[in-house]
């Protein structure tokens, strides 16, 4: 049994309504209420059966209402790639950037900033407060791995950094090839900064009388601008603030690197 004139002149008037509603609601370009009636003024003129017309253009609507939402969905998502993005880099641009070549992504470079900055200003003053041994040793290294990594030599990069400039400039060379060794760097880093952690951890448990009076500098034989620097940083704490504030860094890098997955066993 087909429908009656009036079923189908309440069809008609409710599909008006579905299309003003989402028009405001969402999108007159998508829910053109317009067209709609133009394409009813249409199907009168020309005698079409309108209850094939009303059927066929709730089916209509409702395509278009489906990927409208699956448009808004994708976009919703795009949206939230982006911000997540956004905030990424607000993260990381409070560090120093260094530019280092044209190719060079701005996540490493601001992770080399970071890291150069941490390396000559703040994990210093870890080794220059210890007076014994294994420990003094132990911290020694740490500072050369971080001079390889992050440290540059006069007018030369970090080395580790200059094997990545090899990288970038070599002919040919993939977009997959750079980003597997920008990576490789960023975790590199992530193990050093967790074992620089776990080291500053134990030092801090350990009872130290001197470490709980004020840093005194006159033994901290470093070039003038970088010892200022460190003094600036550090000046009327104990080696145990400063043994805290240098482990705070390293875990502020972690986190805004987003790496603190990368840590050994």
């Amino acid at each position: 049994m087909g429908l009656s004139d009036d079923e189908i002149r309440l069809l008609i008037e409710k599909l008006r309504v579905k299309y003003t509603e989402y028009a405001k609601k969402y999108s007159p370009k998508w829910f053109n209420l317009m067209a709609f009636e133009e394409r009813l003024n249409f199907a009168i003129k020309k005698g079409m059966n309108l209850e094939g017309f009303i059927l066929a253009e709730i089916t209509n609507f409702e395509k278009i209402k489906e990927k409208y939402e699956k448009k808004k969905s994708a976009k919703t998502f795009s949206e939230k790639v982006d911000q997540i993005i956004e905030e990424q880099l607000s993260r990381i641009k409070k560090y120093p950037k260094i530019e280092f070549h044209p190719r060079a992504d701005i996540e490493m470079m601001h992770f080399y900033g970071a890291g150069c900055d941490f390396a000559l200003y703040d994990y210093p003053i870890v080794t220059y407060c210890i007076r014994n041994e294994p420990q003094k040793s132990e911290s020694f290294e740490f500072e050369n791995k971080l001079g390889y990594l992050f440290v540059a030599s006069g007018k030369r990069l970090s080395k580790r950094i200059e094997d990545h400039v090899r990288i970038l400039s070599r002919k040919g060379v993939s977009e997959t090839e750079i980003e597997k060794d920008k990576n490789e760097f960023l975790k590199e880093g992530a193990f050093l900064f967790h074992e620089i952690i776990n080291f500053i951890t134990h030092l801090i448990e350990v009872r130290n009388r001197e470490w709980e009076l004020p840093i005194t500098f006159e033994k901290l034989f470093f070039e003038k601008d970088r010892k200022n620097t460190i003094i600036t940083r550090y000046n009327a704490y104990t080696a145990y603030g400063a043994f805290l504030k240098v482990k705070t860094i390293a875990e502020s890098i972690i986190a805004d690197f987003r790496l603190g997955a990368f840590k050994k066993n």
